[in-house]
């Protein structure tokens, strides 16, 4: 499974609207087994949208993020896990081996990113519970 993470630094990128950096890796079963960095311009979303589909991306994780790049994301088959905040790697991690990522929400977001989604939440718990 290929994701995706809006990265500042080693922290998850506050907003996706402007995240410049975008953290790409391959997960095999529970391990992450490649990862790469691409850089996009702040606010472009052509220039990410191509990054997102050169890489096949599934899954693209990312801190907050608008409404209307929230629902061009997810028009275009990538599953949006958005609202989420902390250190990039410890993250990444504990969404490898499908534990809950609902602690790293946001600060006052109760949702742990699940807010703005159509889909049923619990269903992005654990990496195992997806489809793809």
């Amino acid at each position: 499974m290929r994701v995706a993470m809006t990265v500042w630094g080693d922290r998850v990128s506050p907003v996706l609207d402007c995240a410049r950096s975008l953290l790409v890796v391959e997960m095999a079963g529970s391990k992450v087994v490649d990862k790469a960095i691409e850089f996009v311009e702040a606010g472009y979303l052509p220039g990410m949208m191509r990054i997102i589909r050169k890489h096949g991306v599934q899954v693209l994780i990312c801190g907050a993020v608008s409404q209307e790049l929230a629902n061009i994301i997810e028009t275009c088959d990538v599953e949006l896990i958005p609202f989420l905040a902390g250190d990039a790697e410890t993250i990444l991690e504990t969404f490898a081996r499908g534990q809950s990522i609902s602690a790293f929400a946001m600060p006052g977001c109760r949702c742990a990113g699940g807010c703005r989604r159509r889909n049923d939440w619990s269903a992005l718990k654990t990496s195992g519970n997806r489809s793809r």
